[in-house]
C-alpha cells in the first residue's frame, strides 16, 4: 500500500511539473512573411516614434509574432535566419519580451515565448520615463556561452553590438510596415535587469526596443 501511494504521489508530481512547463510556453502565431507593404515602402516610413508620448495602444499576438520573427526567426526553410549570424552559428544574442504579464523569453528554435517572470518590470528598465508606457518592451541580451565561440573579448563584444543593430533594424522595417510605433533605447538599467531575468554570469542586456500603437 505505501509503495502504490509512493507512486501515486510522485505521478501527481510529474504530472504537475508537465502542466506547469507547458503553462510557462506559449506557441505563437505564424509570422507574415508575404504580402503587405513593400521593403522600399517600410524603409521610407521606418522612424523612432516619439518618446513623450509613447502609445500604449495593445499589439496583436499576430503583429508581436511577426516582429519577433523578423529580428531573430528562422527563414529558408529553417536553414537560416532573418539575420547575418557569423559562419551561420545559432543565435549569440537572445530577445527577451517585457509586459504587463511579465517577461518571456523568444525561443526561436519553436517560435514560442516562455516565461521568465511573471513581474512586470517595464518601468525599472529604462532611464526615461516613458519606457513605462509602451506596450511592450522587447531587451535584447549579449549569450556568453554562445559568444564564447569567439574566444576573444572584444571580438564577443563586437558581434554582439552588430547582431543587435542587424536585430534593431528588422524590427523598425517590420514594425513599419504592421504601423507599430518603435524606439530604440539605449541607456537602460542593466543591474535592474539581470535582477528582474536572472541571467547567468557574462550575460550582458544591451539595448531595449519599445513597441506600441
Amino acid at each position: 500500500m505505501r509503495i502504490y501511494s509512493a507512486r501515486l504521489v510522485l505521478a501527481c508530481f510529474c504530472l504537475l511539473v508537465l502542466v506547469s512547463t507547458a503553462a510557462a510556453e506559449t506557441r505563437l502565431p505564424p509570422p507574415q512573411t508575404s504580402g503587405g507593404m513593400s521593403l522600399f515602402e517600410a524603409l521610407d516610413r521606418r522612424s523612432s516614434a516619439p518618446g513623450g508620448d509613447f502609445s500604449t495602444a495593445p499589439v496583436s499576438d499576430e503583429e508581436l509574432a511577426t516582429i519577433l520573427w523578423a529580428a531573430t526567426g528562422l527563414n529558408r526553410d529553417g536553414k537560416g535566419w532573418t539575420v547575418p549570424m557569423s559562419k551561420g552559428r545559432e543565435p549569440y544574442c537572445r530577445v527577451y519580451v517585457a509586459g504587463e504579464r511579465g517577461v518571456f523569453l523568444y525561443d526561436w528554435k519553436n517560435h514560442s515565448l516562455r516565461e521568465i517572470t511573471a513581474e512586470n518590470i517595464k518601468a525599472k528598465i529604462g532611464e526615461q520615463g516613458f519606457v513605462r508606457k509602451a506596450y511592450y518592451s522587447r531587451i535584447f541580451v549579449s549569450d556568453a556561452q554562445g559568444l564564447a565561440y569567439f574566444k576573444n573579448p572584444q571580438k564577443e563584444h563586437d558581434f554582439a553590438q552588430v547582431l543587435v543593430g542587424a536585430m534593431t533594424q528588422d524590427v523598425y522595417l517590420a514594425a513599419a510596415a504592421l504601423n507599430i510605433g518603435a524606439r530604440y533605447i539605449h541607456s537602460i538599467h542593466v543591474e535592474e535587469i539581470v535582477r528582474a531575468l536572472n541571467l547567468p554570469e557574462g550575460d550582458l542586456p544591451i539595448a531595449l526596443m519599445l513597441l506600441g500603437k
